[in-house]
């Protein structure tokens, strides 16, 4: 079954006993939560049928499955909800990997009068839990698309749908400005086509004038801050984001992804030549976006290059399980990063 038609349904209270919600992106993500949480739960009983259990706060998953296991109260149906599920456990010494067991188990033969709702950023697609949840309920992955051409696409697609006017560049300024999220996209056309006005068509003054430059902020500022050597700058960007989200682990699975495709875009106007119109082309962006990357790519040695992506390669292992410090301080993990990828940590190993 297709995404909309999973979601069709639970909106037609038809339910699923078990739900795995994962990815970075949490803004369609949350249309899910919500649309879960309206079927599921009466809200006249929810002190009694809704319970939420974030995963960094357990030792063992048993809480979880024994309020699985409890009867609703004057309801059809509870609603359980587990967040990271992959973190269970490691707030003391090394993960245990058949800690999760009983947890696969209950959901192998879930209790047909539960829902039980787990989200997660970074769980592994090919984990025994994911792997037991599709046989047994719905398992769906948000994430941004891929490429800039895609995101453009996906604009004017969702103007369509929405009967906004739309000129092409304003398409192409949106995904300049907020990158390649469905919903922050989506979000976006709206306060533009707001802004115009009833029956005005969207342009890109329009989106300039009400759409924060939030892409621009996070990559192209940091990976900038980076290629200059200013660790002090880069530092001072990531901490701003961090400061606007109440996820950390979150907020640094998307800007891992974030800063991985710029890195690989640096690498490829590199390999190619330091030609805009070649990283145009191969990169799926607009020709502006590609002189951008471009004149970025020159800040960078090839060897300083490498180094940052292969750190960033382990920094993405360690906030997906690799490693239970990142895990408890993402934040100070992407600082040590950015001191990494600016030679500032001159006595230190590279990390």
């Amino acid at each position: 079954m297709s995404a909309d038609g999973a979601l069709a349904q639970i909106k037609s209270g038809t339910l699923a006993p078990v739900y795995v919600l994962y990815g970075p992106e949490h803004g369609l993500m949350r249309v899910w939560i919500e649309a879960i949480r309206a079927a599921a739960v009466d809200e006249s009983f929810a002190a009694f049928n809704h319970e939420r259990f974030a995963g960094r706060e357990l030792e063992t998953p048993t809480k979880v499955i024994d309020a699985c296991m409890q009867v609703p109260v004057m309801a059809k149906l509870r609603l359980v909800e587990l967040d990271e599920p992959e973190v269970i456990g490691k707030g003391r010494g090394p993960a245990n990997p058949k800690l999760l067991d009983r947890l696969v188990e209950y959901i192998a033969a879930p209790n047909s009068s539960t829902v039980l709702l787990v989200t997660s950023s970074g769980i592994d697609a090919r984990s025994r839990l994911v792997t037991a949840a599709k046989k047994t309920g719905v398992v769906e992955k948000f994430e941004g698309l891929r490429r800039n051409d895609e995101a453009v696409s996906f604009v004017i697609a969702h103007a369509r749908e929405q009967g906004v006017a739309l000129e092409p560049a304003a398409a192409n300024t949106l995904v300049e400005r907020i990158g390649t999220s469905p919903s922050a996209l989506a979000s976006g056309l709206e306060q533009a086509s707001l802004y115009a006005g009833v029956s005005v068509r969207v342009t890109a003054a329009h989106v300039a004038a009400v759409v924060t430059d939030a892409r621009e902020a996070v990559v192209f500022d940091l990976t900038d801050a980076v290629g200059m050597g200013r660790h002090e700058r880069a530092v001072a960007v990531a901490r701003r984001i961090f400061a606007d989200g109440d996820n950390e682990t979150g907020e640094a699975m998307r800007l891992v992804g974030l800063l991985a495709r710029q890195l690989r875009l640096l690498m490829l106007a590199q390999g190619g030549g330091m030609r805009a119109a070649d990283v145009a082309s191969r990169g799926g962006m607009p020709p502006f976006l590609a002189q951008k990357v471009v004149e970025q790519a020159r800040q960078f040695s090839s060897a300083r290059l490498h180094r940052a992506f292969a750190a960033l390669v382990r920094l993405d292992g360690d906030l997906k399980g690799g490693s239970h410090v990142t895990q408890k301080a993402p934040a100070i993990a992407i600082e040590r990063w950015i001191l990494d990828a600016c030679d500032v940590l001159v006595a230190v190993a590279p990390r």
